[in-house]
């Protein structure tokens, strides 16, 4: 239904012109974007790390809302995603940007035919698409059902996993599973658990404090000045490792293209 209901709007504004579609649409991201900034929720989860986080932010903001515009993927209303309130808002957005279209197209001077056939299945779709959302609300769980308004942003979501389980594994993957960002706000807690904890994980070396969760510690959150200059020189070694591993790799790549020269046979060695 959203699918249908979305590409019926651009195909109209299409018709009366690119620049239409394409300040719809644009009008459309814009807007979005403006929202996550002016919300604090700009940033991606992913910890990508430095300047490339702002590329891949947009990117990926961009991405995820064109993607839930035309398919309204429920899971999309994750505090990390597009988010509840906006999902919901944008469903509805969507819906009615379509008899918005049709007014447009007819107010500029488009084929009546075309108009006629835009309304009858504007009265088909965006029925069946409501009801078929309130059925699905209906049969969820009731749990679940504030998420559709939630206004919980990535960092809330992260700094509320972080403080309300008390694993270490369920706060490490908490934190540093996602940019730094989300967590900035409370980065003296986290230093202080990861320095009342170190020399014990150090001692018991868990399993999900493996070389790429020990990279992403930060490394003055270290408790001791001997512990950072220990784990400095551990990660400088997995680095050089990895090269190493790549550079064979690739050198193997190479060998492997190169055209193999059969040996000369014993009759054409005596001529």
């Amino acid at each position: 239904g959203m699918l249908l209901i979305r590409c019926t709007t651009i195909v109209l504004l299409g018709l009366l012109g690119k620049r239409w579609a394409f300040a719809y649409v644009g009008a459309d991201l814009g807007l979005y974007l403006l929202i996550k900034v002016l919300r604090g929720d700009f940033w991606y989860w992913v910890p990508a790390g430095g300047a490339i986080e702002i590329v891949f932010s947009i990117f990926a903001r961009f991405l995820v809302k064109i993607i839930n515009d035309f398919t309204s993927i429920v899971q999309f209303r994750h505090p990390n995603e597009v988010g509840g309130i906006y999902w919901t808002f944008g469903f509805v957005l969507t819906m009615g940007s379509l008899p918005a279209a049709i007014k447009i197209y007819e107010g500029q001077g488009g084929d009546q035919l075309v108009a006629n056939f835009a309304w009858r299945l504007l009265c088909v779709l965006i029925p069946i698409t409501l009801t078929v959302f309130l059925i699905f609300l209906f049969h969820i769980e009731k749990k679940y059902r504030h998420t559709f308004i939630s206004t919980l942003r990535g960092k809330d979501l992260t700094i509320m996993r972080f403080r309300s389980v008390s694993d270490d594994w369920g706060r490490a993957d908490a934190i540093f599973m996602n940019t730094k960002r989300f967590w900035s706000d409370i980065a003296d807690e986290v230093k202080v658990w990861v320095g009342a904890n170190w020399n014990r994980w150090e001692d018991e070396k868990p399993t999900w404090l493996d070389a790429a969760m020990r990279a992403r510690i930060p490394l003055d959150f270290i408790p001791t000045a001997e512990g950072r200059k220990k784990e400095k020189g551990r990660r400088v070694s997995v680095l050089k490792v990895e090269a190493q591993r790549r550079a064979s790799v690739r050198r193997s790549s190479i060998l492997g293209k190169l055209p193999k020269v059969a040996p000369e046979s014993e009759t054409e060695s005596e001529t």
